[in-house]
C-alpha cells in the first residue's frame, strides 16, 4: 500500500515518510558528518598536492576521549531514593533490576560511547524498547544523524514525535518483522512514534500502523551542550576546528624544514647549469670564475624559534578553549602543590559537572523507560517506582584515608549527618547502609551476636 505524502502543519508529513526525510534538517545532518570527518582525522581543508607530505596531530580525538575519561572516570551506579514511592523492597527489587540491566547489557560501556559519539556531534540519543526473547528491557544508543524530532511549541525540550530511519539486510529485517521480503538490496526502515501512536515503513511501504505499546515515546533525546531555545545540541569540536587546522599546519612547515636541514640543498650563483652538482659527502665541484656555491641553511637566523613560540601559543589556545589543561594529561611540568594542580584544572572540572548534569536528566528518563516497561510488560511488582538517581565517582583522585578523616571529624562535630558522609564516601545507597548499621547495632546491645557466634562459629 502506497500512502499519499501529506504534510502538516506542525511536523512531517503522516503517511510515506521515507523520501520526505531526504530534504529535511540538512545543515544538521551535513554539520554531523563535517564533525566526524574531522574527529576522524579528516582535518585539511584542501586536497593534498602530488607528492606533497602532511602531518596531522588528532587533538580533537585526544581531547574529546580525555573529558570523556573524566566524566565516567567510574561506572555509574544507579540508585533509587526513598522519597521514588513504593515499599522498601520494591525499592529494592527496581535498584536490582537497574544494576542487573546494566551488567548483562555492558551499559557503563555503552555510556563511554556514547559520550564520545555525543561529544563529537552535539546530540546524543538511546532507545529503550521490550525485548520478548530476554523478557527485559533492551537498551540501545542511537545515531542521531537517522533521527527527526519535533517539539512543543512553547516547550523545546518536550518531545512530541521522533522519526528514526535506518536500514537492515533483507534476512536481518524478515528476522525482526516476520514477513517475508524480495529482492537483495539493503532494505530501508522508517519508525514513527508518538506518545500514543506508531508505525513502521520498510521501503516506503507500512506494515504496521498501531497504538504505541509502550504508552509514551521510548527515546531519550539529549544535547551535548544545550543552546537556547534549540531542540539540538553544539559539538565540543565546534571552537576546536580551526586551531587544530593551524597546529596541523604548523607541524608540518617545521617538519618541512627540518627535513630540508637534513638533506641541504645547494645553491649556485652566476652558474648557468647545475648538472653533476651534488651534496654528497666529499664531492669537489668545478664551478665558473666568479661563480659561487653554498647550501641553505634554514636553521639560521632563529626562524624555526618563532615557529615554535607559535605552536605553543596555538596549543595555549587550544587547552583554553576545549577548557582541559595541560596539566589533566599527568604532565605539569613543574613541582606545584596540590591545591595549586586542583585550582590549575578547575576549567576542567567544571566542563565535567556541566556534563554530568545534562546526563543526570539521562538517567533519570532511562531509568524510568526501563522500570517502567519492567511493570508494564515483565510482571514486576515495583508500587509505580520510576525513579532511578544516578551515583557519580570522584572527578580527580582523592586521597581516601584524609576523606574518611575529614568526614569522620564533621560527624562527631554535629556539622554533617551520617547518611551524608557515607554518600560522600562512595555508598550506592546510605539509607540501606545506615539501616544495616542500626540493625547490627541493636543485635550487639541485645546480645544476640553471642549466641549466634556460638551457634555458627565459623
Amino acid at each position: 500500500m502506497t500512502v499519499t505524502l501529506l504534510p502538516t502543519a506542525h511536523g512531517p508529513p503522516t503517511g510515506n515518510l521515507s523520501d520526505w526525510l531526504d530534504g529535511q534538517d540538512v545543515d544538521r545532518l551535513n554539520r554531523y558528518r563535517r564533525y566526524l570527518d574531522f574527529y576522524e582525522g579528516r582535518q585539511w581543508d584542501r586536497q593534498p598536492r602530488a607528492g606533497e607530505t602532511r602531518l596531522t596531530a588528532n587533538y580533537a580525538r585526544s581531547l574529546v576521549r580525555k573529558v570523556g575519561s573524566y566524566v565516567f572516570a567510574e561506572p555509574v551506579v544507579q540508585h533509587v531514593p526513598e522519597d521514588a514511592g513504593g515499599t522498601p523492597e520494591q525499592r529494592r527489587r527496581a535498584a536490582d533490576w537497574l544494576d542487573l540491566l546494566a551488567a548483562e547489557q555492558d551499559l557503563h560501556t555503552l555510556d563511554f560511547q556514547t559520550l564520545l559519539d555525543t561529544a563529537v556531534l552535539g546530540d546524543g540519543c538511546f532507545k529503550v524498547t521490550w525485548d520478548p526473547v530476554q523478557n527485559r528491557p533492551l537498551v540501545s544508543s542511537v545515531d542521531p544523524s537517522g533521527l527527526w524530532a519535533w517539539s512543543q511549541p512553547g516547550n523545546v525540550r518536550q518531545i512530541r514525535r521522533i522519526v528514526q530511519r535506518y536500514s537492515l539486510q533483507p534476512e536481518e529485517a524478515e528476522d525482526l518483522f516476520q514477513i517475508p521480503l524480495p529482492g537483495n538490496g539493503r532494505v530501508q526502515i522508517v519508525e514513527d512514534w508518538t506518545a500514543g501512536h506508531h508505525s513502521i515503513e520498510l521501503n516506503g511501504q507500512i506494515i504496521r500502523d498501531q497504538a504505541n505499546p509502550y504508552g509514551r515515546i521510548p527515546y531519550v533525546l539529549f544535547p551535548n551542550l544545550g543552546q537556547p531555545h534549540e531542540l539540538w545540541g553544539e559539538s565540543d569540536l565546534v571552537d576546536l576546528i580551526d586551531v587544530c587546522r593551524e597546529i596541523n599546519r604548523r607541524l608540518t612547515v617545521i617538519s618541512r624544514i627540518l627535513q630540508v636541514s637534513g638533506n641541504p640543498i645547494v645553491v649556485l650563483e652566476n652558474v648557468s647549469g647545475a648538472d653533476g652538482i651534488r651534496a654528497d659527502e666529499g664531492a669537489i665541484w668545478e664551478l665558473p670564475e666568479d661563480s659561487r656555491a653554498y647550501l641553505l641553511d634554514m636553521l639560521q637566523g632563529g626562524g624555526v624559534q618563532l615557529h615554535l613560540d607559535y605552536l605553543q601559543i596555538l596549543f595555549r589556545t587550544l587547552f583554553d578553549l576545549s577548557e582541559t589543561p595541560r596539566t589533566s594529561f599527568g604532565d605539569s611540568g613543574r613541582a606545584i602543590s596540590g591545591t595549586a594542580l586542583e585550582v590549575e584544572i578547575q576549567p576542567l572540572v567544571q566542563k565535567v559537572q556541566r556534563k554530568r548534569r545534562i546526563w543526570d536528566s539521562v538517567y533519570r528518563r532511562r531509568n524510568a523507560l526501563v522500570l517502567d516497561q519492567l511493570e508494564r510488560f515483565g510482571g514486576e511488582d515495583l508500587g509505580g517506582v520510576r525513579r532511578g538517581e544516578p551515583v557519580w565517582g570522584p572527578i580527580l583522585p582523592r586521597d581516601r584515608e584524609a576523606q574518611v578523616r575529614a568526614e569522620t571529624t564533621l560527624v562527631s562535630h554535629g556539622v554533617r549527618s551520617r547518611r551524608s558522609a557515607m554518600a560522600t564516601l562512595g555508598s550506592d545507597d546510605p539509607a540501606s547502609e545506615w539501616a544495616s548499621v542500626l540493625e547490627e547495632a541493636e543485635t550487639f546491645d541485645s546480645g544476640d551476636w553471642r549466641r549466634r557466634s556460638h551457634a555458627n562459629p565459623e
